[in-house]
């Protein structure tokens, strides 16, 4: 996880030209949001806890669908100072979730891009761990993360915002070199689990019912680009969706 703060200081305003030109942004949103509200009932009136929120993208997307309180949680101090620009009434601290433990008791725990980030799959299980303390019973966590089952003999992910470099086995996964296809591009380490590794962490933290969301593209998406550019997308995602419950 330290290895992700390092990066995120170095590449803060790479990172939000990124997300706010990269196609599979789009897609993000529409997931979680296919999650929150289709799959688990909204927010209205929840307490929130945003991990790995960055600059504060889906904690403010969290609050405009009507959720009561969002308390956003980074490991990098500068996305934490770019997301309290925004004065928006949320609470924004640094923190690294592996080392995090219990900060209140949340209706939900988000968690875009951040469990591609845990070093091992022991760092893996903590994260884990600090999601099942700050869950309210009957909680849910909503996850957005690289996706187990990709394979980059079959494609890249250019097309969509990143490209991947190089992907190594280790324990549990892989640990790949990725980069942002920001201006200009930015190189990144992230490690794509796989899923019997995230199912036993959620398992050992006390979390149930695992479901692996594939992602959401809507109709205006695929009307915005030429026949056949979302077919990779489709058929060898990068990312995926995961909720559980507590």
């Amino acid at each position: 996880m330290k290895e992700s703060q390092e990066v995120y200081e170095r590449i803060s305003d790479q990172f939000e030209d990124f997300t706010s030109h990269a196609s599979q942004r789009g897609v993000e949103v529409d997931t979680v949001r296919y999650m929150v509200h289709d799959l688990l009932g909204g927010v209205a009136g929840d307490a929130i806890l945003d991990l790995a929120c960055g600059h504060g993208f889906f904690s403010r997307r969290f609050k405009d669908w009507g959720a009561a309180r969002v308390h956003g949680v980074d490991i990098s101090p500068s996305m934490i100072h770019q997301a309290r620009q925004a004065n928006d009434g949320i609470a924004y601290e640094v923190r690294d979730v592996a080392q995090m433990g219990e900060i209140g008791q949340f209706d939900k725990v988000t968690a875009a891009w951040l469990f591609n980030y845990a070093g091992s799959v022991e760092e893996l299980r903590r994260m884990f761990q600090a999601v099942a303390l700050n869950l309210k019973p009957d909680g849910h966590l909503i996850a957005y993360t690289a996706n187990p089952t990709f394979d980059l003999a079959r494609g890249n992910f250019t097309d969509y915002g990143i490209r991947v470099l190089d992907e190594q086995p280790v324990e549990g996964g892989f640990r790949c070199q990725g980069q942002f296809m920001s201006t200009p591009p930015a190189d990144f380490t992230y490690y794509r689990w796989h899923k019997s590794v995230y199912e036993q962490a959620a398992h050992d933290v006390g979390l149930r019912n695992v479901r692996w969301i594939a992602p959401l593209i809507s109709g205006i998406r695929k009307k915005a680009h030429p026949a056949g550019y979302w077919d990779l997308f489709e058929g060898n995602s990068l990312q995926v969706g995961l909720i559980c419950s507590r």
